[in-house]
């Protein structure tokens, strides 16, 4: 039962991550620990690396720390082996430029996103800005504004949260929409109103829709573009 790890497998459905690497993560770590036991003059505590003394919870921790990872599961293989199972991260939107958001609401910010490729990887990702503390209501708050523009055809590319709670979003089409705070399903429902009934054949043209007021909307229209005819 003493005898150290010899075997470490990692499991999963991995796309940014390696398997290589995480297992080179939890060697890394088992050295760590047996030099820093071996260095206090206690060899018998070369075991806190072995089959059985391998303090799991640490590994898990170790793994759960990095950026890509959402959950691990690790569990021994006899006779001298681990099983580590990694669930990815599974990004759903971008935060601001500099971080990713997966499907509970929580941001992470791989290496990655700074560089050209990753900008590209993700860049069609719809985006959320806020206070990070906000992040789940922001990703709820996204699902619900998406089901009420799904029957118009819509959908959001951008949802920013303004000082105070107020709300701004861009749609897919090029239309920002302004809602603001407060009353926010009631305001989308008006819009959704007036926009199918009205706006939806001149949305081309338009450039922003407020519905920030009690009881009607106010519409900034794009610049018309000049038509020239050729003279007979």
């Amino acid at each position: 039962l003493q005898k150290p790890l010899a075997e470490i497998a990692v499991s999963g459905e991995l796309q940014q991550l390696q398997p290589t690497r995480l297992e080179q993560k939890v060697w890394q770590h088992l050295s760590q620990v047996q030099s820093q036991t071996q260095s206090q003059g206690e060899p018998e505590l070369v075991a806190a690396g072995g089959y059985i003394a391998a303090d799991l919870s640490e590994f898990k921790q170790l793994l759960e720390r990095l950026p890509w990872v959402n959950e691990v599961s690790v569990r021994r293989r006899w006779p001298n082996g681990l099983l580590v199972q990694v669930r990815e991260q599974q990004p759903v939107a971008r935060w601001g430029s500099q971080g990713l958001v997966n499907e509970q609401g929580e941001v992470f910010s791989p290496a990655v996103l700074a560089t050209a490729t990753g900008q590209q990887q993700f860049g069609q990702l719809p985006t959320l800005s806020g206070p990070e503390n906000r992040s789940l209501s922001l990703m709820a708050q996204y699902r619900d504004f998406n089901q009420l523009l799904r029957p118009l055809g819509l959908s959001l590319t951008e949802l920013k949260m303004e000082a105070r709670g107020a709300w701004a979003m861009q749609l897919d089409n090029g239309i920002k929409l302004v809602v603001g705070r407060g009353q926010s399903i009631e305001k989308m429902q008006r819009f959704s109103q007036v926009y199918s009934a009205v706006l939806k054949r001149y949305a081309e043209r338009i450039a922003q829709i407020d519905v920030r007021y009690t009881n009607g909307l106010a519409v900034t229209w794009r610049e018309a573009p000049i038509k020239r005819t050729a003279k007979k």
